[in-house]
């Protein structure tokens, strides 16, 4: 048998891992340090909720019949909730039925409540480089979007906390890797999976069917092309849209006739929209789509201070942890010209990768706009979070070209460690 030698191991030339490339041989190393800093001191701060797990946690525990927990008011978010149903309506209940199934299995402590956050994160890292390499055909160029997702401040928040986001991200991506290999059905139910988790995961639909009829629209001659394809493509998206309709509303029944308080899903849809629609009332910490773009109205999500004594005196203040919502500096300042860079190779070559991250880019990111303007939706930058990894694959397409000094994507990538390292919420060792 012929074999493969290096750092002193032998593997034979046709094994499994033989097969691999360095770059998927690093994803593991990437994926398991990830991992190690997702669930680092996952308990920390203790016996505090993060942001709005508040919320969750809480509706975690009345469909398990457990007592609430007040917030710093003294009151409780479910006054007279009926234990064993969702009191949280306002959202789809699959998220909130991982984070109790959870705590069901782990207890009512921040194991229970934040481990499926962290499966969930680290588990969007890897679909994310497998849908990347699968769209532009380059490990190299896959591991370089994953590695800037996985330093990525906001889906690293997500990714330790009880909330909702990660879940319907998550979801998301395994919908557009299993659109990309042709298991179309299976993306549907995926793409309601994500919605049941929260209703935005509605994007998510919209992404793939602007995919599927953007693909070399801009090249020369490819118009023709688009036209003789057109039932083609439609009958996909038709495919697509009626798996995605079908399991959304058959599993929102179902789970609302076990865990909810409505009798059909079409009740239960109608209050969740007519909900959002009547949050216009901005708050401090809300902010309109153009503001994620240069990082504005950060999130305090929690910060724990300690005070300084000396002699006796009170002499100042240090922050111990402190979460925040906010992108990482060295990727939301370059998502206008890494996502200029997508368009004209669109226009150019018509790429798979570079049309579908702007598919993906605007089915997530701008129908938030005519919301703002219209309607005067209140909006916060954890909104942002599903577009994260469509401006991570736009940088890494962008610095992964031919021509580019490999000192300059290296420097890019110690930029995002910098960036991490700036808003990673233990400014001291717990």
């Amino acid at each position: 048998m012929t074999s493969a030698k290096g750092n002193g191991m032998t593997w034979p030339k046709n094994s499994f891992w033989a097969s691999w490339s360095k770059y998927d041989k690093g994803l593991i190393i990437l994926t398991a340090v990830s991992l190690a800093l997702r669930i680092l001191w996952l308990d920390k701060p203790s016996g505090s909720l993060i942001f709005d797990e508040f919320y969750y946690v809480n509706a975690g525990r009345v469909i398990l019949g457990w007592p609430q927990t007040p917030g710093s008011n003294g009151k409780v978010p479910y006054p007279g909730a009926a234990p064993g149903i969702d009191p949280n309506r306002e959202h789809p209940p699959l998220a909130k039925l991982i984070i109790a199934f959870s705590m069901w299995i782990q207890g009512d402590n921040a194991y229970g409540w934040r481990v499926p956050s962290v499966i969930f994160g680290t588990a969007s890292i890897l679909l994310f480089y497998l849908l990347v390499k699968r769209l532009g055909k380059s490990p190299r160029r896959a591991f370089l979007a994953a590695f800037i997702l996985s330093f990525e401040n906001l889906i690293f928040v997500h990714s330790r906390i009880a909330t909702l986001d990660i879940f319907m991200l998550t979801f998301m991506l395994l919908a557009f890797y299993l659109y990309l290999d042709g298991r179309d059905l299976l993306s549907g139910v995926a793409l309601a999976l994500s919605t049941l988790c929260k209703i935005s995961g509605v994007y998510g639909l919209l992404t793939l069917i602007c995919y599927e009829y953007l693909q070399n629209l801009p090249q020369k001659g490819k118009i023709r092309r688009l036209k003789e394809t057109f039932k083609e493509r439609t009958a996909r998206s038709q495919v697509l849209i009626l798996s995605y309709a079908t399991a959304f509303l058959s599993l929102l029944l179902i789970l609302d006739m076990l865990w909810g308080a409505y009798n059909n899903p079409i009740d239960h849809l109608n209050y969740i929209l007519g909900y959002a629609s009547k949050i216009t009332t901005p708050t401090g910490i809300s902010s309109y789509p153009w503001q994620w773009l240069i990082n504005e109205v950060k999130i305090p999500y929690i910060k724990v201070d300690a005070q300084i004594f000396e002699g006796g005196k009170f002499v100042g203040s240090k922050t111990l942890i402190h979460f925040v919502g906010a992108v990482n500096p060295a990727i939301i300042f370059l998502v206008l010209p890494a996502i200029a860079h997508s368009i004209d190779t669109w226009m150019r070559k018509g790429e798979n990768l570079s049309t579908f991250t702007l598919s993906w880019f605007a089915s997530t990111y701008l129908p938030y706009y005519p919301l703002a303007i219209i309607p005067h939706r209140t909006m916060y930058i954890f909104y942002f979070l599903p577009t994260v990894p469509s401006v991570c694959a736009a940088i890494a397409y962008m610095f992964s070209r031919d021509g580019t000094p490999k000192l300059v994507t290296l420097a890019y990538m110690i930029s995002v460690l910098a960036g991490f390292a700036a808003l990673f919420p233990f400014k001291e060792i717990p």
